[in-house]
């Protein structure tokens, strides 16, 4: 538990102050909540009420109407998972620091969730300037990877081959389930919510309507893990088959924190002796490709900027191609709209329109051709990474910016040159048609 703290500011609990303070933003949970563990224990010790905060700010970086309708979803059950344990809930909207500074002025202590994005460590470093001049401790607690970043690896990992060993040799220190006991002190009274109203009063870009595919909250993203293993995981090596939809679709409850990846691993791990091989392929996802995204953005500068994204050699080769001709050009919009000559690229966009997810191979797929398709590598970027974050409900994620570098070489490795592309991974159509029954993924998007 211990490595999974990075203390901000010194200080001890004030016993003589209203009540502890929890920041909760990225762990919207109270199973395999490490940060609300620690909290309880620390309000519990110095009998003193606890307050959880967690703030609606209307201009979260990329952030839509879709993301906040899914996200206000499982906060509205979560409310009730938060008072049961005789916890205050406060679900307030506005910005960070105007609001965090009136729950400061009566706080002995603050527990807060550890984000692994830019705009993350500069939050942190706001809090802490602020929390030391009030003389208030700080600490920030990791639940949403399995291995803490800086125990998994110290540097950005090269590839997963890199980090893969360091992760399996670690994994097992950091499954443990947190206590998860009540408050001893009676709960003090907090402010009321609801979703509509919160929606109502949100000025938030309304460009995408919410998802009817997806439902915020703890229990729907069980009842996704409930499925995929019974209806999915021992077919799980034929996952990568977008016809198959043979996926978890936990992408979106992981990024918003309302499950942990801990609980997923141990619940799939459980059948490593009926599925073994589904299971490893699976874990590898959770585990290694995964936590591979959070050291990609924690410890690469410049993770989600066209010049520094990627290494050397991929760079190189893009500047080698950058005058070649592209047959095809489109616009964003019509990327956006599905009107390009591509079925199958058509079919991914309204899927990802439509639902908010895409299936993986598909993204892949979706990314590739926008570099083919775009005047030149930088707008390609761009482009990818506006339409991810607008559409996908797992997006503006680690997982996200780790995938759109990939495309551009990042964890990959140079493969034979050709136009456009020079050595970087290559996808096209035939491969769709040689691999997989595609046309059925037609199928299945056209009856969405």
């Amino acid at each position: 538990m211990r490595a999974r703290r990075h203390r901000l500011t010194e200080g001890s609990v004030k016993g003589d102050k209203a009540y502890l303070l929890y920041w909760m933003q990225s762990t919207q949970r109270v199973e395999y909540n490490y940060g609300l563990s620690d909290a309880i224990a620390l309000a519990n010790r110095y009998q003193l009420p606890l307050k959880v905060l967690f703030i609606v700010t209307p201009h979260y970086p990329d952030a839509n109407l879709r993301h906040y309708q899914f996200m206000l979803e499982g906060l509205s059950e979560l409310k009730r998972a938060i008072t049961s344990l005789n916890a205050t809930f406060c679900v307030e909207i506005g910005d960070f620091e105007a609001t965090l500074a009136r729950y400061w002025v009566d706080a002995a202590y603050m527990v807060m969730d550890f984000g692994y994005l830019a705009h993350h460590k500069q939050l942190r470093q706001v809090v802490k300037e602020h929390a030391e001049r009030l003389s208030l401790g700080v600490v920030s607690v990791e639940s949403d990877v399995i291995v803490p970043v800086e125990v998994a690896e110290s540097k950005c990992a090269y590839s997963a081959r890199t980090i893969r060993p360091k992760l399996l040799k670690k994994v097992d220190d950091y499954l443990e389930k947190p206590p998860l006991k009540k408050l001893s002190e009676p709960a003090l009274k907090g402010p009321d919510f609801d979703i509509d109203t919160l929606i109502n009063q949100l000025d938030v870009d309304r460009c995408v309507t919410h998802s009817r595919y997806f439902t915020g909250g703890r229990k729907a993203a069980l009842k996704r893990l409930s499925d995929f293993i019974e209806n999915a995981l021992e077919h799980y090596l034929d996952s990568q088959d977008p016809s198959t939809q043979l996926t978890s679709y936990l992408s979106p409850y992981l990024h918003f924190g309302m499950i942990g990846p801990q609980e997923v691993y141990l619940e799939v791990a459980a059948y490593l002796d009926t599925y073994p091989a589904a299971c490893e392929a699976f874990l590898e996802q959770l585990l290694v490709r995964r936590e591979l995204a959070f050291n990609f953005v924690y410890f690469c500068e410049g993770y989600d900027r066209f010049e520094t994204m990627t290494y050397p050699w991929a760079y190189e080769t893009m500047a080698a191609h950058r005058d070649d001709r592209r047959e095809f050009i489109y616009s964003l919009n019509e990327l956006a709209e599905s009107k390009t000559h591509d079925v199958y690229f058509n079919a991914a966009m309204t899927e990802m329109v439509k639902t908010g997810f895409m299936h993986n191979y598909m993204r892949m797929y979706w990314g590739k051709k926008i570099i083919e398709w775009s005047v030149d590598y930088k707008t390609a970027y761009e482009t990818i990474i506006t339409l991810n974050n607008r559409y996908f409900l797992d997006g503006r994620d680690p997982n996200s910016y780790a995938s759109v570098a990939w495309l551009f070489g990042r964890h990959d490795r140079a493969w034979t040159e050709r136009e456009i592309f020079g050595k970087l991974r290559y996808m096209n159509a035939n491969g769709l048609k040689r691999k997989f029954a595609i046309d059925t993924y037609l199928d299945y998007v056209n009856k969405l």
